[in-house]
């Protein structure tokens, strides 16, 4: 069996990419709110998740001899096959080869965690054993008084000391940290994931009166919209998962969709090769 990468080889190669934290930083804890702090990138994505779904629920069309549709199919003949995918009349698991990445920024930790709870989903987060957090910001969902700053304070400064004095690693010494301290991590999920989303409830939908489901609610709002800045079919698509109640209008409305109405960035992946 091969052995693990050692913590000394691990750190020079963060050294190389200029990752490698600091030993100490400067202790100090500023107070955020999650509706103004959280951000969602869309880091990785496929080339083009038309022409995926495309390509998958057709392969099982036609004869033995597999022939490629896409480059003999008319740009609109695509378009109604991507409508049936997404309408679920045809083979609506070729969503599930649409892949993407996000990065997520200024969120609480336990967000984080509660978005783990999400299946079909792949994280990977920043991690407390070679990160130092002294610095780290909290993050609430709402604004908090003097008397909640001071416990969040005396928390970090637990943190702070059981690092001073040797008494504890940076793994061990997150013991002390709260569960509001900002946290960062990327995630990667297929389209048909991301269009079955709910609430983690028996209502199937996310709930406004529960702290966490809301939370996850708007941050799956950044989600769809930055997937709509690159994809807008496919954002206007996945609204249904912050609009539940619009579901048959939206599934409606992408059944009536003629190719003119298209943006310009979808047309042009319709069009390519």
């Amino acid at each position: 069996m091969k052995e693990a990468l050692s913590y000394e080889v691990v750190d020079n190669l963060r050294k190389v990419m200029g990752t490698l934290p600091e030993e100490q930083p400067e202790l100090k804890t500023d107070f955020k709110q999650l509706h103004k702090e959280c951000e969602v990138t869309l880091e990785d994505h496929m080339c083009n998740p038309y022409k995926s779904m495309f390509v998958t629920s057709t392969s099982t069309w036609g004869d033995n001899e597999f022939k490629q549709k896409w480059p003999m199919t008319s740009p609109e003949g695509k378009l109604e096959v991507v409508k049936a995918v997404l309408t679920h009349n045809t083979l609506p698991q070729a969503r599930e080869m649409v892949q993407f990445i996000f990065r997520v920024r200024g969120v609480p930790r336990w967000l984080f965690d509660y978005h783990t709870q999400v299946p079909f989903t792949s994280f990977m987060s920043i991690g407390c054993r070679d990160n130092n957090k002294s610095d780290v910001d909290i993050v609430t969902s709402n604004e908090i008084n003097e008397k909640e700053r001071k416990v969040f304070s005396r928390l970090k400064s637990l943190y702070s000391k059981a690092l001073d004095t040797d008494q504890a690693s940076w793994q061990s010494a997150r013991s002390f940290l709260p569960q509001s301290y900002q946290h960062s991590y990327h995630f990667g999920q297929n389209l048909l994931s991301l269009v079955s989303m709910r609430g983690f409830n028996a209502s199937g939908t996310f709930r406004k009166d529960d702290l966490k489901e809301e939370s996850l609610h708007q941050l799956y709002i950044h989600v769809i919209n930055a997937i709509y800045t690159k994809f807008p079919l496919i954002g206007g698509y996945l609204e249904m998962v912050i609009n539940h109640e619009k579901r048959d209008e939206i599934l409606e409305n992408i059944s009536n969709l003629k190719f003119e109405d298209l943006s310009n960035k979808d047309k042009e992946l319709f069009y390519a090769e």
